[in-house]
């Protein structure tokens, strides 16, 4: 009968806590140790009393989520290499050098979704969170619901899940709720028009419609996924080829229809032969967004930019298509935006993608260091040219 052992203390720093773990775990002494809260390992103090079983330690990756630039983009990505790969992980630190750390309502319903869909073992997982622990089982696809419950965006919740369902047993339909066009996250019509184009050139057999639009504060836009299981290849994208046509939307809900006729005039003095489109759908708040893209023969270049109070429409149009413009001069074969969102889809096909990027962003930078933890493949970068391995992840 294996030995337990216990330890008599208010609290545990956390260098004890790595101190007695690796004593405990090499002397081989116990099968389960009475230690203090896995979940708290990022805390000044570990609070008594709670048990662990070791392997679930050894067996789960350690993220800290203030490396890098330190936002949601770490614990996106995880969630979805956690759920394609089966392998748990703990965060701390999450969204540590944001304004509001912690899980905001588009980052709990990207935990809460994943392990519905992955049948997966959470803890932490509750606004302003700072560590959830995550380990996920069999991948379901199907149909699903989810409400972000705010203005929240949808387009970084897609960002965890379109991956995850690439790989799921049977093909997916999800209906979200939430914000589409908000800040600090892609607009769904640059997910329309330009990301899920330049993945389908990976193999990833998916699609969107946009019902509602849903702006900032409240919400309730709603966009269907259907994703459908795919096998991803490599792609190569450093250098544009070809120039086939310059395209532009705007969306717009609850505003006069002249600002749509001064963004386009705006946008047409830049590219006066732009295939331009505009959307008007009734919402509960008021907005107006516009998505620019230069589509090339192997790749789709793209901007997007949201109405604010106070800003001329001919200032924010004529910054879109300046913005394209410079895209299109540069040597670079995707934009700044593109670049950390591919990044995952690189890493999981079979062969060797390489993108030529205008920058390395701080969203990359955190991808470099993420992704490898979970594949063993490691990022090389030459001249802004990211390239890696991919490990063949087959469904």
């Amino acid at each position: 009968m294996l030995k337990q052992k216990s330890f008599y203390t208010n609290y545990l720093s956390v260098e004890t806590f790595i101190k007695l773990f690796n004593i405990l775990y090499f002397e081989g002494t116990s099968n389960f140790v009475h230690l203090p809260q896995i979940g708290r390992l990022a805390s000044a103090k570990l609070h008594w009393p709670f048990s662990i079983h070791v392997s679930e330690i050894m067996d789960s990756l350690i993220i800290d989520g203030s490396e890098s630039e330190g936002g949601g983009q770490i614990l996106r990505t995880a969630l979805s290499l956690s759920s394609i790969l089966q392998k748990p992980f703990i965060i701390t630190n999450i969204r540590a050098k944001r304004p509001k750390p912690g899980l905001q309502p588009q980052h709990l319903q990207a935990v809460n979704a994943l392990a519905n869909i992955t049948n997966a073992d959470v803890t932490g997982a509750k606004l302003g969170s700072t560590e959830v622990e995550f380990s996920p089982r069999k991948i379901t696809g199907g149909y699903y619901s989810f409400d972000i419950g705010t203005a929240g965006s949808i387009s970084l919740l897609l960002q965890s899940l379109i991956p995850v369902l690439l790989f799921a047993d049977r093909p997916s339909k999800i209906t979200i709720t939430g914000g589409t066009h908000v800040s600090h996250s892609p607009t769904m019509d640059y997910i329309n028009f330009v990301f899920l184009p330049m993945i389908r050139k990976f193999g990833a057999n998916c699609e969107i419609i946009i019902e509602e639009f849903g702006w900032y504060p409240k919400g309730n836009g709603k966009v269907v996924l259907f994703v459908k299981p795919s096998s991803l290849k490599a792609v190569s994208i450093i250098k544009k080829e070809n120039l086939i046509s310059v395209n532009g939307c705007v969306s717009q809900s609850n505003l006069p229809e002249d600002i749509i006729k001064r963004e386009e005039e705006s946008i047409r003095s830049v590219f006066p032969g732009i295939l331009f489109n505009s959307v008007l759908k009734s919402s509960a708040s008021a907005g107006n967004s516009i998505t620019l893209w230069a589509e090339y023969e192997n790749t789709i270049l793209g901007v997007d930019a949201l109405g604010q109070k106070g800003l001329k429409a001919e200032k924010l149009a004529l910054d879109a298509a300046s913005e394209l413009e410079n895209n299109i001069k540069s040597r670079a074969a995707v934009d700044k935006w593109m670049g950390d969102q591919l990044l995952i889809y690189m890493a999981l096909a079979e062969g060797v993608s390489q993108i030529k990027v205008p920058k390395i962003t701080g969203h990359m930078d955190a991808c470099f260091g993420l992704i490898p933890k979970f594949t063993g493949n490691q990022f090389k970068i030459d001249d802004k040219i990211i390239s890696v391995n991919g490990i063949k992840r087959v469904i």
